[in-house]
């Protein structure tokens, strides 16, 4: 069985691949692949393991806080670790500003996902893309004060 129809017979079959995935991905699996030594917790399923690493990855954000005078590092290190727990292919940091009195949104962090490096993700002032207020999912999203989560970005016209 190649890749394509493994991948074809779990997405036709979510049932069974949640089962499959709880009865053998072990939290060994899953510490070994985030580069992990160490456990934290003795848990026996995969739903376990995500509570304990959502909680450790909260509580490792909240200790870069208290240690870090850098807030974009910290904002960076959050939206990386939110991506990862949201399961988002990628977030972005637009900041709300005025030019002559008119509001726009501009990049400060960009295309963040749960293995990005901030040096390739921080957007310096000469290129960065800027949306009036008005405009697309971010222009929506800044008026609305409501988050939006867009599957396919591609398909939407906001």
């Amino acid at each position: 069985m190649n890749r394509e129809a493994a991948e074809k017979f779990l997405d036709s079959n979510p049932e069974f691949a949640k089962q499959y995935f709880e009865k053998k991905l072990r939290p060994e699996t899953v510490a070994q692949v985030m580069s992990r030594t160490d456990i934290g917790a003795d848990i026996s399923t995969f739903r376990e393991m995500g509570q304990v690493e959502e909680s450790e990855i909260l509580f490792d954000l909240i200790r870069d806080m208290q240690e870090s005078i850098n807030m974009e590092k910290v904002v960076f290190k959050t939206l990386r670790r939110l991506s990862f727990l949201i399961h988002a292919d990628r977030m972005s940091l637009f900041m709300y500003r005025q030019r002559n009195g008119t509001g726009e949104l501009a990049t400060r962090l960009f295309n963040i996902h749960k293995d990005a490096v901030m040096e390739d993700c921080l957007v310096h002032p000469d290129h960065e893309i800027v949306f009036p207020l008005d405009m697309g999912i971010v222009g929506s999203v800044a008026q609305n004060k409501k988050t939006i989560n867009i599957q396919n970005v591609a398909e939407v016209s906001l």
